[in-house]
């Protein structure tokens, strides 16, 4: 999981980094304190998760939120700020959370714990570097499911099949055919081409 922190005050920046790192270990955390920079880094690295301030330096948290959903729709965007009249402006791009500072370790734990849109524990990385062939399909098959908040039950009765067979799908014991696969992708609302692994030139 990517998740950026943006906040024009750089002590509050570092100590979410520091309390989201003890969070999630794991994650992939970024930092900035210009706002002017925050859209570039975002169309470079498209996060999966956005902590925002609202009120920044000639810049509006919600204005750029918008930019950013316009780029990756399922980003989850976290607001921060001190004005709680915010709140109902900030839900028209449907944030994951609005918290009101100052910021508590349980407040950004639930937040993390309820995004709109789950982010896979699987990453891109993970994938090609340890499985290949059918396996790595299955591997996708199983990283959209769960960023689409989908058990493989639910999965299943989708796609008209058992969860054994969404289950050797994942494990790479098994691999749809053409047509399934199609709509899989549809199921999933996934580009056929990131699902099956293809890379455009």
């Amino acid at each position: 999981m990517k998740i950026l922190i943006a906040d024009d005050h750089r002590y509050i920046v570092d100590d979410l980094l520091y309390e989201i790192k003890k969070l999630c270990p794991t994650a992939e955390c970024t930092g900035i304190s210009d706002p002017g920079k925050i859209m570039k880094l975002f169309e470079r690295e498209l996060f999966d998760v956005v902590i925002i301030d609202i009120m920044l330096p000639r810049a509006n948290g919600i204005e750029l939120a918008k930019k950013m959903l316009g780029l990756k729709p399922r980003t989850n965007i976290i607001y921060i700020t001190g004005f709680a009249e915010y709140a109902l402006d900030s839900y028209k791009t449907y944030a994951s959370a609005f918290l009101v500072k100052p910021i508590k370790t349980a407040m950004i734990k639930e937040a993390l714990e309820n995004l709109r849109y789950p982010v896979s524990s699987i990453t891109d990385e993970m994938i090609e570097s340890e499985y290949a062939g059918e396996a790595a399909i299955g591997k996708r098959i199983s990283k959209f499911r769960e960023e689409r908040g989908m058990t493989r039950d639910e999965l299943a009765e989708k796609m008209n099949v058992t969860v054994q067979t969404i289950s050797r799908w994942e494990s790479g014991k098994r691999i749809p055919d053409v047509i399934t696969f199609m709509k899989l992708a549809q199921v999933l609302a996934a580009d056929p081409n990131k699902l099956f692994g293809e890379k455009k030139e």
